[in-house]
């Protein structure tokens, strides 16, 4: 009886642990990509990280090195790994599409400390991503208004 309690306890410790680790990446990253427009500011907000389902938030926009980038966002979903912390993500529907513009993959892995991300964006001309926690994050009006409802049917929609 005490050895099935210890086994017990033990795999709830492990699952607590493996959930801590996703939480880990769960909210607001911001920083810069570079892609076919150039230098783009982006706020990735990480609202599910599991092995098996991770779901985001990119929402992009002008960084004040190239103003002319328009504001834009979409849903993404895909993996997250905890052992190695990488977060692989396929761009899925859009919240607000600038004209000419296409949905990225989102490729990085969160760095041993926990406070950045850096990887890469996969896209027409796109090369590096580059992420840090951030508390107050910008993310644009018509982001912020989709509600989170409104957001798991559109990624349960696909793209």
């Amino acid at each position: 009886m005490r050895r099935a309690a210890s086994l017990a306890a033990a795999c709830l410790l492990a699952g607590q642990a493996l959930a801590a680790e996703g939480e880990g990446v769960i909210g607001a990253w911001s920083g810069t990509y570079r892609c076919a427009q150039g230098l783009t500011g982006v706020t990735l907000t990480v609202t599910q990280a599991q092995p098996e389902t991770a779901e985001a938030l990119f929402p992009f926009y002008a960084d004040p090195r190239n103003p002319g980038v328009p504001t834009g966002c979409f849903l993404l979903q895909g993996r997250y790994d905890p052992a190695s912390g990488r977060l692989s993500l396929r761009g899925g529907p859009w919240l607000l599409r600038p004209p000419g513009y296409v949905v990225v993959d989102f490729l990085a892995q969160v760095d041993p400390t926990g406070r950045g991300f850096s990887g890469r964006v996969a896209g027409p001309g796109c090369s590096s991503v580059q992420l840090e926690r951030r508390k107050a994050a910008a993310v644009p009006a018509a982001c912020r208004t989709m509600s989170e409802a409104g957001a798991e049917a559109l990624l349960a929609a696909g793209p």
